[in-house]
């Protein structure tokens, strides 16, 4: 009767003329001219990527490709093969300082990535309430109880315009049709000519912020209540409540959302307030759990909203997306998205955004991202990337922002004001996401290249690490330089410097010797290959119910060799220790093909049946222990395939 050939019923399994074990099942190989076993390390050639998850990751003559030719999907994305990998992903990067990843596709030209521009303050100031609002070409903006102003925003700089409440701080700026509004005081001003301020709207009530939205000056006082105020009048009492918040909370911000208007307050909630009767009216809210909803703004049908979370140390700062919706006459917020997290809570600064803009392509926001340094923030509508804009050499909170001209104005408390001007910054660098080619075995890097626009005045540097963390430490000592181009365009592959690992990560350097003008980069490849440790064994098995002793008789088992052939066949794609006796091999891998059974007729007319069987994995490492009683211990496991 046929049985599986096991150490249960096999006591001496290489006299009986086996040849292998196979997870306990015994084997017999059919060695033959033109089928022998063979045992070969896998190929270096990595097997192909599939461009439809990865069209940029590609198998050339030796090795794969991590290259990038389009940075604007912005920061943030730390492992570049992902399974769950999104289309944008291909265009993203994880992070990035003084370069422009946005704005160089201009149409029919090549993508490139430049440095951005840089800024200079205009002046300087000490006060915290910088509050910036342009009308008719002029910046005015709040320092201390003055309104100052930049009549030629581009090149001039600020002059006083006056001070419309003596010794009392300005609090509040609002636009609305072509009047300046100005709150100090707890009164709000309207400004009629430089140094001429109307008379207050003298109400029972303290105001204290001042913002302009469909048409409608609206103002928040001291005790938590929103008020709609009617510019045409200066009599007392010119002002309708619109909703007022519990005890000690306040207003932090409001924004014209088409529908409706959005206003934020500090006790977590987004309220909608529509046109009803004339009149502005509560219709609906929306709760923004652990966190303070504190600056708000709109575009392209879409709502983009900055909170913090106070923590034990500093406030973290958070920047959201999402849509607006009628759902039963209310107006609320759904599809809330996270764009970008600042701080964790374990630093005492500030990253909040208190502040946003919008532009006809993108959102900017601003972050004190260290104790001596701000950075503007841009979301790129087209892509929806987020990226470091503009840098401002104080660390501050950004109150005010505007554009005149297509170049940015910004106010950083306790810094001053600052503009974009033409030229670029000196440097700036782009570090990619980690790339690993869906595997955690190590690779050999070998070869990498720079694309650049041609490059008269500055340096384009390709380093590269190995080391994970890395990608947060663009000043880390382990960045090793692989490609630099201070003229003409590259394009050349440049043997590497031997670096192996699992991760490969580039961090590109953009410097200018002009600041007039900048270099451009077009791409960056890095080739590598994987560590070969796999072993491939392709072994010719005995399946015949005939079977052959040494020095025995041979004997017909019935059913015997379609037995063995279907006990192999349930082992294919599985994992299974395979030990061949001769030479003495052990190994731990899976099986990975098991042929259809083979029948050949020898020149006596003898039959022999086969299969084909195809394992691959690695050697096990085998140390005496002799001493132990032990005999052969095993250590160290293979990899799976």
């Amino acid at each position: 009767m046929a049985v599986l050939p096991s150490p249960s019923n096999t006591s001496e399994p290489q006299a009986q003329g086996f040849e292998a074990n196979l997870d306990d099942l015994f084997l017999r190989f059919a060695v033959g001219p033109g089928r022998q076993m063979q045992i070969n390390t896998a190929p270096l050639q990595a097997q192909a990527i599939q461009t439809s998850e990865t069209p940029e990751d590609f198998q050339q003559e030796f090795g794969q490709i991590y290259s990038r030719t389009d940075f604007s999907g912005g920061s943030g994305l730390d492992k570049a093969h992902k399974r769950n990998a999104s289309e944008m992903d291909f265009s993203r990067f994880w992070d990035s300082s003084g370069v422009d990843v946005f704005s160089g596709k201009a149409v029919g030209q090549e993508y490139k990535v430049s440095l951005l521009n840089s800024t200079e303050e205009v002046t300087s100031s000490t006060e915290t309430n910088l509050y910036m609002e342009q009308l008719d070409g002029t910046i005015f903006f709040a320092d201390g109880a003055v309104l100052k102003k930049i009549a030629t925003p581009l090149t001039g700089s600020t002059a006083t315009d006056g001070t419309p409440s003596a010794g009392n701080d300005i609090t509040g700026l609002a636009i609305m049709g072509n009047q300046l509004f100005i709150v100090a005081n707890g009164v709000i001003y309207q400004r009629t000519g430089a140094g001429s301020y109307g008379s207050g709207y003298n109400s029972d009530n303290t105001y204290s912020r001042l913002w302009a939205a469909k048409g409608r000056l609206i103002a928040s006082d001291t005790s938590g209540v929103l008020y709609e105020i009617e510019p045409s009048s200066a009599s007392a009492g010119a002002d309708t409540t619109i909703h007022s918040l519990r005890t000690g909370r306040n207003w932090t911000d409001v924004c014209d959302a088409g529908a409706v208007v959005l206003a934020t307050a500090d006790d977590g909630y987004i309220y909608s307030l529509a046109d009803e009767s004339s009149n502005l009216t509560l219709k609906g809210q929306t709760f923004i759990e652990g966190e303070v909803p504190n600056a708000i703004d709109a575009a392209q049908g879409l709502i983009f909203y900055g909170t913090y979370e106070n923590t034990a140390s500093g406030k973290i700062g958070r920047l959201y997306r999402a849509e607006i919706t009628n759902a039963n006459s209310l107006y609320v917020l759904v599809n809330a998205q996270l764009i970008k997290q600042w701080g964790d809570g374990t630093t005492t600064l500030d990253q909040a955004p208190y502040s946003i803009i919008s532009t006809r392509d993108s959102i900017y926001t601003g972050i004190k991202d260290t104790a001596s340094k701000t950075n503007l923030w841009r979301y790129y509508l087209p892509t929806g990337g987020i990226a470091r804009d503009l840098e401002f050499a104080e660390g501050g909170i950004v109150k005010g922002l505007t554009v005149f001209s297509d170049k940015l104005f910004a106010t950083v408390s306790g810094g001053g004001i600052y503009r974009e001007t033409s030229n670029y910054v000196s440097s700036g660098y782009i570090i990619t996401a980690l790339a690993d080619f869906f595997t955690s075995e190590k690779k050999q890097w070998v070869g990498a290249k720079l694309n650049t626009q041609d490059i008269s005045s500055g340096t384009v540097q390709l380093s590269t690490s190995t080391i994970a963390t890395d990608i947060n430490d663009s000043s880390s000592s382990t960045w090793q330089s692989q490609v630099v181009i201070n003229s003409g365009t590259g394009g050349e592959e440049e043997v590497m410097s031997l670096v192996d690992g699992r991760w490969i990560a580039g961090k590109i350097d953009i410097s200018t010797d002009d600041q007039a003008q900048s270099p451009g980069l077009l791409s960056f490849a890095i080739r590598g290959f994987q560590l070969v440790n796999d072993l491939v064994v392709d072994i010719p098995v005995n399946i015949s119910d005939q079977i052959e002793r040494p020095f025995r008789k041979r004997i017909k088992v019935n059913g015997q060799g379609e037995l063995v052939y279907q006990a192999i066949r349930n082992k294919e794609g599985k994992n299974v220790q395979l030990e061949i006796y001769r030479p003495d091999t052990l190994l731990r891998g899976i099986i990975e093909n098991v042929s259809s059974p083979i029948e050949e007729i020898s020149p006596r007319g003898s039959v022999t049946t086969y299969c084909l069987v195809r394992f691959r994995g690695s050697k096990v490492i085998q140390i005496s222990t002799a001493g132990e009683g032990l005999g052969i211990a095993l250590l160290g496991s293979g990899r799976l395939g």
